[in-house]
């Protein structure tokens, strides 16, 4: 069954082919996108999500075609269309459609696109069981701040994940950790959480910020350094965090448990705790 699309402000179906081939989105990965949960037919951090996208389209110099009310407005009305209570909402925005080149002219009309689409989110009990990870050496470009569409080293990475039995990889560079390939990683040890500032280096997650917070509020340390790699085999607790994942643990690293192999004390609060601001936003 087709899903509800948006397309430059007119609503159609995934079964229309709207992108036209010389879009730079295509052709350069002139684009950037964000990922958006709902429930119960309500986006979630809506406001969040805008900002972000803002910061990414600004730095690539695409101009942002919707205020945060206007975003709001079309996910809501998205959600409200489609057949389906709860799943993933994908917002993105390229630069536009012209003749091939690197250079683009000015001004040009940004292309404008969301959709939904289903998705079972962890329930309780993979929320305690957790994840397995593999650590992978950094491909990146040095703009991973920026949510852009350049995705190829992170599926990569995921296949590579994937053949080892695992569920996500770690970019590590320099003997420093960085981030998932699509989720932000955070260590525990004696009780305080370390995970790597928000530099060019990782994407600003928003689930990342609303567990700091969360974590700051109930007075827990948070070190915002990069993990060592030669840290990994000694923590006590890890656990990662994305708008599919919200906060998962991690068990194992590269084969080796992490803690005791289970999910950790902190990490279950933590858990606990996102949950509640998740069902309250």
């Amino acid at each position: 069954m087709p899903d509800i699309l948006y397309i430059n402000g007119r609503w159609t179906t995934t079964d229309e082919k709207v992108i036209g081939v010389e879009d730079r989105g295509l052709q350069f990965g002139d684009s950037v996108y964000e990922v958006m949960k709902f429930v119960r037919r309500r986006p979630i951090f809506v406001a969040e999500h805008h900002a972000r996208l803002s910061r990414g389209l600004e730095l690539v110099e695409i101009p942002l075609p919707w205020s945060a009310d206007e975003l709001r407005s079309v996910c809501t009305e998205l959600v409200g269309r489609t057949s389906f209570d709860e799943g993933l909402l994908y917002v993105q925005v390229t630069r536009g459609e012209t003749p091939r080149n690197h250079f683009w002219p000015e001004p040009l009309t940004p292309t404008t696109i969301a959709y939904t689409r289903s998705h079972r989110f962890p329930d309780a009990a993979k929320k305690k069981r957790g994840a397995t990870v593999i650590t992978v050496p950094e491909m990146r470009w040095r703009g991973c701040n920026i949510k852009s569409t350049n995705l190829l080293p992170n599926a990569m990475a995921k296949k590579q994940a994937q053949r080892a039995g695992a569920e996500e990889a770690l970019f590590v560079e320099e003997g420093e950790v960085r981030e998932g390939a699509s989720a932000t990683f955070f260590a525990i040890r004696e009780g305080r959480l370390i995970t790597h500032p928000a530099d060019s280096s990782i994407l600003p997650g928003t689930v990342r910020d609303q567990v700091i917070s969360i974590a700051l509020a109930e007075k827990i340390r948070v070190d915002e350094r990069p993990v060592r790699e030669n840290e990994l085999y000694a923590l006590d607790e890890a656990f990662m965090t994305s708008t599919s994942l919200a906060v998962m643990p991690i068990t194992s690293i590269d084969g080796r448990s992490v803690g005791n192999g289970r999910r950790g004390e902190l990490t279950e609060h933590l858990q606990h705790l996102y949950d509640e601001i998740e069902n309250q936003a």
